[in-house]
């Protein structure tokens, strides 16, 4: 019986042509695997559409048994042989992300004060507090180059030395006479918005540069005008993305700046 016959088995036909078009996009991710890239962020476009994939699979009803395990088996083979590709470089990455982890808790130490032994002004909670930012900075930075456990240990490791700090700013303010306290409450409170300001902006524009980087090697192999325009013109918007965000980063560091030369004045 043609599929066409039977409603059930033209519904199944269009979901196996629709998986197995979902494999071959599959497929041409691994060929080749990005290169230049960091060795978390490198496979992370095969696994993002396998997860899609997977889903699909327990989505797509109704699905004849015979596609379904030939489908099956061709997605495992796609998965099974880039896992394969993937575990040799695992090593390498153990070394990369303990590298990175290393410096950001030299970071982090740096920033923690002796037990029993606050800061009595505020210019050593500022010199601290740069160092915690230096960690958090870094963090943000090398974060598609560490394995999970390393920027989970790193994360909770700056977020408990922060609400140390914290409340060690607010020690100090509430010494203080009011008038002054009340401005360097303030001030703090601008430069803390201000850190979380600069770390969301240079989250996004490493985001929108591996975007414009991802946009760029399709277009150096693109033969379809059509699509090259299309991509041409995405491109020329990442990148006016980009440019507002430098922007916005060095306005930023301007008023982080002039907030800690304002709290060393103090």
């Amino acid at each position: 019986m043609k599929p066409e016959d039977d409603p059930w088995l033209e519904h199944a036909h269009k979901n196996a042509e629709h998986l197995a078009g979902e494999i071959e996009k599959l497929a041409s991710l691994t060929s080749p695997i990005r290169q230049n890239h960091p060795i978390i962020t490198k496979y992370q476009d095969f696994w993002n559409k396998a997860k899609e994939i997977t889903g699909l699979f327990k989505e797509l009803k109704p699905l004849a048994h015979d596609d379904r395990d030939l489908l099956w088996s061709q997605f495992n083979t796609l998965c099974r042989e880039v896992k394969e590709t993937q575990k040799p470089e695992y090593g390498k990455l153990e070394l990369v992300s303990r590298g990175h982890f290393d410096e950001i808790m030299k970071h982090v130490e740096l920033a923690q004060f002796p037990a029993g032994a606050p800061p009595r002004n505020i210019h050593a909670l500022v010199e601290r507090g740069q160092a915690l930012k230096t960690a958090g900075d870094l963090l943000g930075k090398y974060k598609h180059e560490m394995l999970a456990k390393h920027k989970k240990t790193c994360f909770d490791r700056i977020q408990t030395t922060r609400t140390v700090h914290d409340a060690l700013w607010d020690t100090l303010n509430a010494r203080k006479p009011l008038p002054k306290a009340e401005n360097v409450n303030r001030v703090q409170k601008n430069l803390e918005v201000n850190y979380e300001r600069y770390r969301k902006a240079a989250t996004a524009l490493e985001n929108f540069q591996l975007t414009a980087a991802h946009i760029r090697r399709f277009l150096a192999s693109c033969d379809d005008p059509e699509k090259h325009a299309r991509a041409t013109a995405q491109l020329a918007d990442v990148e006016r993305r980009i440019n507002d965000i430098k922007a916005g980063i060095q306005k930023f560091e301007k008023w982080i700046e002039d907030d800690e030369r304002t709290l060393k004045e103090e």
